[in-house]
């Protein structure tokens, strides 16, 4: 009875073991993702572009916030004067996206209008690394200015088997 009794502990303690052992993988791999979204919070480098000169000020942000690779990101630009008052009539954009291997997507070439101050354009990020969208604004049809905004597509972090199988459990 008492080696039945040992082995019952045994095996307690080798479950108990292997259970902490899941736990602590599990917790590292979100020590590393919580790492991971801290280094991704600045997608954008240059979220606002302000010209003193033009006396306004653009803006780009991305939804969803951290673009996924090979799915569509949709960039919401806004264009307002300086003092955040007044929108800007007659203005009408093109936007262009560059990457790190020189490839360059212009959106159909054409003047997307505003509407209230913003406008916004759809796009699928082939790959990660910096990528720099070039916003020109033209006043009617004549050229006004242009601004650029330098985003950093993050790598994705594969999922491992231990997400795969908690992941039911963390849905809150």
């Amino acid at each position: 009875m008492i080696l039945s009794y040992y082995n019952i502990v045994r095996m307690r303690t080798v479950s108990g073991l292997a259970l902490l052992l899941v736990i602590f993988d599990y917790s590292f791999d979100q020590i590393l993702l919580s790492a991971y979204s801290q280094n991704v919070t600045n997608i954008i480098k240059n979220s606002t572009w302000t010209s003193f000169n033009k006396n306004l000020t653009v803006s780009l942000e991305l939804i969803p916030r951290v673009p996924v690779i090979d799915e569509s990101t949709r960039m919401q630009f806004e264009v307002r004067n300086i003092n955040l008052s007044n929108q800007i009539d007659n203005i009408r954009a093109k936007v262009t996206v560059t990457d790190h291997d020189s490839r360059l997507y212009k959106f159909e070439n054409r003047l997307i209008p505003l509407s209230n101050g913003q406008f916004s354009v759809n796009y699928i990020f082939p790959d990660d690394g910096e990528h720099r969208v070039i916003v020109q604004l033209y006043q009617n049809t004549t050229p006004y200015t242009i601004s650029a905004f330098d985003i950093v597509i993050p790598h994705p972090i594969p999922q491992s088997p231990q997400d795969k199988i908690l992941a039911p459990l963390t849905v809150m």
